[in-house]
């Protein structure tokens, strides 16, 4: 809205005449100094019969146009500006251009606010055709020839006034068309608004209405005072009632709560909890009986009056389906633990008599023997690993089924890896005159983070599957990084193994990666096997994020490619290695219950330069312990009367120092509830029956020769599944 009293004042004039002495008398008279004007003060004091006045008569400023055309440019021009003129003193007679009434009409088209009064000597014009020619305006006056002084100074004093005061005028009648204007718009506004509303309202209880009635689900609408005022047919056919029997009840009545004290603490409860949401309540049906059905309500207002909606859900056959779906989940749970039991103890069963006819065999392999009985204790000890093998394969697949199969990651050596894994491969190769290479790009890093063993365990399976099946030529083992390191510092590790083996047929390459699947499964087979191992890879593979695929060719050979992502180790992480062997003698205490072990366990540390004690039970190795200070304590975890894990929580509590000695279970079922438990009891290590020299080696030179560096550098297992080492 316009500031009205802000308009400013205009005392701005132009004069159009083609006479320059009336421009000179009218500036003479407008703008010219009051003290200069002395007579035209008096003049003006007398006619008002006032006195003279004590303040400035405001100067015009008075800007001259000597033809119609110059005047109408001026004209726009202070338009254009933002300075229009108040008032016009126009001539009539202007040769050669536009006469005085041409030119007002021209004025006028431009700035139909402009005062204009006509100057002319002659009456070439009566007022009438004037006005037939510029038409009735409150804008024009006529003023004779000559002048009178004070005529001119009222006109212009008048006329400029009536400018000021026209303007105001016209801003406070828009002020007053854009109040009303907007009062209208906010009216009709509102009044869209309340048609809307009505409308809507309309449309929701029409709505609303035909929801209630067609809803699957029961609806009931009760009073404030809990009484049934109105249901849908979903909710009668839930009771098995009539409308008319079920409204003036209450939910007492139709059973949905035991007592009137249920009814008000739950309903009011709830209510003023913001409502109540699946409260189960019992439903009575007047054929089928008892039921049961989940309860919503909320507290709604209807024509400003209170009222409480209710949605019931009949849950009676969910909820046989979810007593059903409970009991079979129960029983699966029951089925899978009675499975996992049964694992773990054939496992643990078949791996202690397995230790002592591998550790047994293994002696009869000894140069020092008879030739045919060293191989018969070959032929022993081949039979066993493939039994092994056979267990190791059921036990992980079984672990990867149920979701039990936990990767590590830890740091370790890539090159170690691969030419570990290459070299239990060697005497078979040779023995078949296979060549046997490897070849590890140079942008492979020295020390990675991840599962060696399980990395291991894939490539020993490709190898060894390379070896079998292949008569003649050569077996190949590739090593690269695929793709730049992310920030992360991850790689793709990426290995090969390609051989000149029998080749794969096309048709028979999808069966490779089935559990229980083989190639050839015919009962003349010439190979033998499980089937369970390149499944086992290829699971493996991908829980680590990777994956593997195959090429073959029929009596050329064929080429197993894996992949997965793997992290660069820190400089500062600390290998998974073995610490230097041992050069002095130990002395060990081996706690063993089984008589055959004890001997296989024995004998193998013996034949490695070392002393040993056994103790049959926990309660022997305890006072064993007590007496001697051993460098190592090996000891079986499932013994009668104190077993592994108590027999290591009493030896921690003996005064120093024999309360520090490196402690390693000996364990059939190296599962990792068997780590955390060991790790829980104090324990260093564990070795997976059955066991090799080889791998008990490792295992006392770890601990028996700086066993408090040992931990420094592994302040937990350190991950190494020994059972790999006894491919």
């Amino acid at each position: 809205m316009k500031n009205i009293s802000s308009l400013e004042r205009n005392h701005r004039i132009l004069v159009i005449d083609d006479n320059r002495a009336i421009h000179a008398d009218l500036r003479k008279i407008l703008a010219g100094d009051n003290e200069e004007n002395p007579d035209l003060l008096s003049d003006e004091s007398l006619l008002f019969d006032s006195p003279k006045p004590n303040v400035a008569i405001p100067k015009f400023e008075l800007e001259s146009a000597y033809q119609g055309q110059e005047g109408l440019e001026q004209v726009r021009a202070k338009i254009a500006g933002g300075l229009p003129y108040a008032l016009a003193f126009v001539d009539v007679r202007m040769p050669p251009g536009w006469d005085g009434i041409e030119t007002i009409m021209r004025l006028w088209e431009a700035d139909p606010n402009l005062q204009v009064v006509i100057c002319t000597a002659y009456s070439d014009y009566s007022w009438n055709s004037i006005l037939a020619k510029l038409g009735q305006s409150d804008n024009l006056l006529i003023l004779k020839k000559p002048f009178d002084s004070i005529e001119v100074i009222q006109l212009a004093h008048a006329l400029t006034r009536k400018w000021i005061v026209s303007r105001q005028a016209r801003a406070k009648l828009e002020d007053l068309d854009l109040m009303v204007a907007r009062r209208t718009a906010e009216l009709q506004s509102a009044n869209d608004s309340l048609e809307r509303e009505f409308a809507e309202r309309t449309k929701a209880e029409e709505a609303f209405r035909i929801v209630f009635e067609a809803s699957p689900i029961a609806i009931a609408l009760l009073s404030a005072d809990l009484r049934i005022i109105n249901v849908n047919s979903a909710l009668e056919r839930l009771h098995g009632l009539s409308r008319s029997a079920i409204v003036g009840n209450d939910p007492l009545e139709l059973g949905w709560f035991n007592t009137s004290e249920d009814l008000r603490s739950i309903i009011g409860a709830g209510l003023a909890a913001d409502g109540i949401d699946q409260s189960e309540v019992t439903l009575k049906h007047a054929t089928l009986g008892d039921r049961t059905g989940l309860l919503w309500a909320r507290q709604v207002e209807i024509r400003n009056t209170a009222h409480v909606l209710c949605f019931l859900l009949d849950i009676t056959e969910r909820k046989q389906i979810e007593d059903e779906l409970r009991r079979a989940r129960h029983d699966a749970e029951a089925a899978a633990r009675a499975k996992s039991e049964f694992v773990a103890n054939m496992s643990h069963e078949i791996r202690t008599p397995l230790n002592g006819v591998l550790g047994l065999s293994s002696f009869l392999e000894e140069q020092s023997l008879p030739e045919s009985i060293r191989e018969l204790g070959s032929l022993i000890r081949t039979s066993g690993e493939m039994l092994r093998r056979v267990l190791d394969d059921v036990l992980d697949f079984s672990k990867i089924e149920s979701g039990k199969l936990e990767l590590e990651n830890e740091p370790f050596s890539l090159r170690e890896s691969v030419e570990w894994s290459i070299g239990i491969f060697r005497k078979a190769a040779d023995d078949k005159h296979l060549e046997l290479s490897i070849s590890i790009a140079e942008n492979v890093p020295g020390r990675l983070v991840g599962d060696a063993t399980r990395i291991r365990q894939v490539l020993t399976n490709l190898i060894n599957n390379a070896v079998k099946f292949t008569e003649s030529g050569s077996i190949r083992v590739t090593v690269r990084f695929e793709g730049a390191q992310t920030e992360a510092g991850r790689c793709r590790l990426c290995m090969e193994v390609s051989d000149t083996g029998i080749g794969i047929p096309a048709d028979r390459i999808d069966r490779l990666f089935q559990p229980f699947s083989q190639v050839d499964a015919s009962t003349n087979r010439r190979f033998g096997g499980t089937g369970l191992g390149l499944s086992i890879c290829k699971r493996i593979l991908e829980m680590m994020g990777g994956e593997i695929n195959v090429q073959s060719q029929i009596s050329r050979g064929t080429k197993f490619a894996f992949s997965v992502p793997i992290r660069i180790a820190d400089s500062e992480l600390p290998l998974i290695s073995d610490t230097a062997r041992s050069t002095s003698p130990k002395r060990i205490l081996v706690v063993e219950d089984n008589m055959i072990n004890q001997i296989v366990i024995r004998r193998m540390a013996e034949n490695l330069g070392h002393m040993v004690d056994v103790a049959a039970n926990g309660s022997t190795a305890l006072q064993q312990a007590k007496k001697v200070t051993y460098d190592l304590v090996l000891t079986d975890l499932n013994m009668p009367d104190i077993d592994g894990l108590q027999v290591t929580r009493l030896i921690r509590n003996l005064p120093a120092p024999k309360a520090s000695v490196p402690i390693v279970a000996l364990t059939a079922s190296a599962t990792a509830a068997d780590r955390e438990a060991c790790l829980s009891a104090g324990m260093d290590d564990y070795l997976c029956k059955p066991i090799t020299s080889e791998a008990l080696r490792t295992v006392i030179d770890r601990w028996g020769s700086d066993p408090e560096r040992a931990r420094r550098e592994s302040p937990k297992f350190l991950g190494v599944n020994y059972r790999a080492l006894l491919t």
